[in-house]
């Protein structure tokens, strides 16, 4: 079944001149105000939390839809009050040829309106809402791209127009808080833009600099890199990941700037797997820096190549003397961004799998705590780096001792880590390990943490306010105060879902006023700013999540994921896409992936915001010069 569900609407508050297929819709003219000042009021009245949209079923009906049937009800009040589906065809954009002016009242195909007495004649529940039948797909539209705009009726006259863009949600992003074990500490996180399938992370050192490249130089060699080597200290580290993000300056055919990056990026990660035998996970993504170039040139003489296409600004750099004025500018545009993900060396390197049992069992009949941990690590690691089964940490005995509580924590942690489904056993766990160390806070922290997943989970009874005072109480374990700031406001998080699901509007509303109050207060990742911005969104909070997005947005290594969650959330708005800067973060997100921010614009709920987005100027000739 199709589904087409509304999450923002845009009102056309202007009507379009009649044609032949208008059946007998009403144009209001002079009368707008005083024919369909009701219905709009009882739009812009409408509660945020209230959905509307269509569906479509097996046989081509299609059926407007709404989560709150008392909205239904105050919409359809008379015989003469009516809906109508308008549908447009994917066809209506196509670049190179001039989009048809919208003379009718109607984009596309208008169907018949079903009023009163049809709509309630097909009504029927949906979920806590109503359905009601207002038309059938014509059979030329089958197995083509379309989508389906809404016309509402108030005594026959248009008063409301609407179509529909897919903005994804997700309410139930917890900030990640991480778990406490040994030197290490490990933390979640999801990928919520894309496929919603949980992946983890292990917080390893991790360093990040940035090298420059020499104009027209693809190789780097291990001299050239000795400085850098030296600083890191990697005698005493291995790295186990290096991420390159290679930028060319944006003179120059694309393909060949494109290629010249990847050689220069792979002559690096040559030159550091010179360091050491065991092999190095590499990433490397290579682009243009337009995000800098279209920056730093509004501070030049040549400010107007920031208005231009990008295939003018690359005719104009043909000339030798704009290249040579604008080299000083370029030269900084040419680098390599690096992250290199580091462990520290602990001597296991070539101990194999049936050796590192011996000398774990050697370090506990020494009492070699010291000893005994960093091969309880390094096997966390080979776990997480898939070199043994999860299966394997069983085979490490460790003695039920106060002294090896640590270790017996650390533990825990790693298996709710890995599995973070097993919830209630690692809580009967920590409470097992609280009563051997009752004073440790870093168990009473995570005790909090894994406390929040079988709230999250559901199916254990968790008291609120004595978890709040569980919380705050982790100050006198001296805690730092930015986690259980983060603890605060993921309590917030699940209190302002439970209000919702109890229709507790008012009290919702407080526990997002707390945590727009007091997320700048802490550190935050860019997952973090990515989530935090969703759950806003899920409550149709939109300026609270452009507020958490935005300061993020213009730098060149912004998350990929953020960036294209700002597109979502402001790709409909003219008044935003026709501004230069918002030409800059579009061309940000096409060098990060130009295949995703193509499918934008598929049809609303087949992947894309909406085709409809091309309507606006700014917009069809990004998309035309990007995708087309």
């Amino acid at each position: 079944m199709r589904c087409t569900l509304s999450v923002l609407s845009l009102l056309f508050a202007h009507l379009m001149a009649y044609s032949q297929n208008t059946y007998d819709i009403r144009d209001a003219g002079d009368q707008f105000d005083g024919k369909c000042g009701e219905c709009l009021a009882l739009f812009e009245r409408k509660p945020k939390e209230v959905h509307f949209g269509f569906i479509t079923d097996a046989d081509g009906g299609i059926w407007f839809v709404t989560n709150d049937t008392r909205f239904f009800e105050a919409l359809i009040t008379k015989p003469s009050d009516g809906l109508a589906v308008d549908i447009v065809p994917r066809n209506r954009y196509t670049c190179g040829v001039e989009t048809p002016e919208q003379t009718t009242m109607s984009r596309g195909t208008l169907l018949k309106p079903a009023y009163q007495f049809e709509l309630k004649r097909s009504k029927q529940a949906w979920g806590n809402g109503v359905a009601v039948k207002v038309g059938v797909l014509p059979k030329e539209v089958l197995g083509t791209e379309y989508e389906l705009n809404l016309i509402v009726l108030k005594d026959r006259f248009l008063c409301y127009y609407n179509w529909f863009y897919d903005l994804q949600v997700y309410r139930w992003d917890l900030l990640n808080m991480g778990l406490y074990m040994d030197t290490l500490t490990y933390g979640e996180q999801y990928d919520t833009t894309r496929t919603a399938a949980r992946t983890s992370t292990l917080r390893r050192k991790a360093l990040h600099f940035t090298i420059p490249f020499e104009r027209n130089k693809a190789e780097y060699s291990p001299a050239d890199l000795q400085p850098m080597r030296d600083s890191l200290r990697l005698t005493d580290f291995t790295i186990k990941r290096i991420v390159i993000e290679a930028y060319s300056s944006v003179e120059g055919p694309e393909d060949r700037n494109l290629e010249l990056q990847q050689k220069r990026a792979q002559s690096i990660v040559d030159a550091m797997q010179t360091y050491q035998s065991q092999g190095i996970a590499t990433e490397v993504h290579a682009s243009e820096n337009w995000v800098e170039f279209l920056s730093d040139v509004l501070l030049t003489p040549h400010a107007a190549l920031a208005g231009m296409s990008k295939a003018a600004i690359k005719e104009k750099l043909t000339d030798k003397r704009l290249a040579d004025a604008l080299e000083p500018m370029l030269a900084h545009h040419r680098k390599a961004v690096i992250t290199l993900e580091l462990a520290r060396k602990d001597g296991l390197d070539g101990v194999n799998a049936a050796e590192l049992i011996e000398v774990f069992e050697k370090a506990i009949a020494d009492n070699n705590l010291e000893r005994a941990i960093q091969v309880q690590n390094a096997v966390f690691d080979r776990i997480l780096d898939n070199q043994l089964p999860s299966s394997y940490i069983d085979q490490l005995e460790v003695p039920s001792r106060t002294e090896f509580a640590q270790m017996m924590h650390s533990r825990v942690a790693f298996r709710q880590f890995m599995d973070p489904t097993d919830a209630w056993e690692t809580y009967l766990a920590l409470e097992e390990l609280d009563r051997l160390l009752p004073e440790d806070g870093h168990i009473k922290y995570n005790m909090c943490a894994v406390k929040f997943r079988l709230w999250l989970l559901g199916g254990h009874t968790i008291d609120p306010a004595a978890f709040k005072k569980e919380i705050e109480h982790l100050r006198i374990y001296h805690i730092e105060e930015p986690l259980i700031k983060r603890m605060l406001i993921n309590w917030n998080i699940m209190m302002a879902e439970g209000h919702m699901a109890k229709g507790e509007y008012t009290q919702k509303d407080e526990c997002l006023k707390y945590i727009q109050r007091n997320y700048k207060s802490i550190p935050m990742s860019e997952q973090d700013h990515l989530s935090l911005a969703q759950y806003f969104a899920g409550y149709a909070n939109y300026n609270l999540a452009l507020n958490v997005v935005e300061p993020r947005l213009f730098d060149i290594q912004v998350d990929e994921d953020l960036l294209f969650y700002y597109l979502n959330l402001t790709i409909a708005d003219p008044e935003r896409t026709k501004e230069q800067a918002y030409r800059t973060i579009m061309l940000n997100a096409i060098n990060k992936d130009k295949p995703r921010f193509c499918s934008l614009f598929k049809p609303f709920g087949m992947g894309g915001v909406t085709f409809q987005l091309l309507d606006d100027t700014y917009l069809m000739k990004t998309y035309c010069e990007t995708c087309e």
